[in-house]
């Protein structure tokens, strides 16, 4: 892992290799030892599939800490955190429990479902429910969780705009998956819908996080919690 500055008041961890569960996992590891030292000075550890930003402040480093190079500091704080743990996820057996979410695909639920591939849409269904995936990014709207592990055979480019996209609703972007959480437009194909409250806004929590399995239970209904479903368009 490369680590190199992001302005005055950064750092990002950079890793060349392609991202993946197990990467996504070290990364995430990474995060939670450098917030566990509940150093003063550091405001926020933001983690993407392939990197790590870290944001400091340099001034109160070398106003109130006595730290004359904050970058330097920061580096070699950095890469003590990741030699450390990169031993300890070597010596031992990680193993999670996946996150499972109800969601309906196709009809109004989903409408570019059932023209996404040239398979059956029952072929569709057994492919997006036979895997595990993974939360690799957090983005596009608050506590929004994009999917690793989406299988090739249902990757796709953008869909018809949407002036209107409702909360809840399983997105592609590309090669992976993501559930909206909050109303919205875009080209994404739409497959699905969810009534899981994926974040909570009024207190800030998110029901899936940064690193964790989730898995993709089809069913053929769900009760809307918001006093009725209202469609793409």
């Amino acid at each position: 892992m490369r680590i190199y500055p992001k302005g005055d008041s950064a750092l990002t961890v950079m890793s060349d290799r392609e991202p993946s569960r197990q990467l996504t996992h070290e990364i995430n590891e990474f995060r939670l030892e450098i917030l566990s030292q509940d150093m003063p000075f550091i405001d926020e550890v933001i983690p993407s599939e392939n990197s790590l930003m870290v944001v400091y402040h340099p001034y109160s480093m070398m106003m109130n800490h006595d730290i004359n190079e904050p970058f330097k500091y920061m580096t070699e704080f950095v890469e003590r955190i990741i030699y450390q743990k990169k031993q300890d996820i070597n010596d031992r057996e990680v193993t999670k429990e996946s996150i499972m979410i109800d969601v309906i695909v196709g009809g109004e639920y989903g409408p570019d479902f059932d023209t996404l591939t040239d398979l059956s849409e029952e072929e569709q269904r057994q492919v997006l429910e036979s895997r595990t995936y993974f939360v690799s990014m957090i983005g596009h709207t608050p506590g929004c969780p994009y999917l690793s592990g989406l299988s090739h055979r249902l990757h796709s480019g953008n869909a018809q705009f949407k002036q209107f996209i409702p909360k809840g609703s399983l997105c592609i972007e590309r090669d992976k998956l993501f559930i909206t959480t909050t109303d919205t437009s875009g080209e994404w194909p739409v497959i699905g819908w969810t009534n899981v409250e994926i974040y909570d806004r009024q207190n800030n929590i998110c029901k899936l996080n940064f690193g964790d399995d989730v898995i993709l239970n089809i069913v053929d209904q769900l009760q809307s919690k918001d006093g009725g479903y209202k469609p793409c368009h």
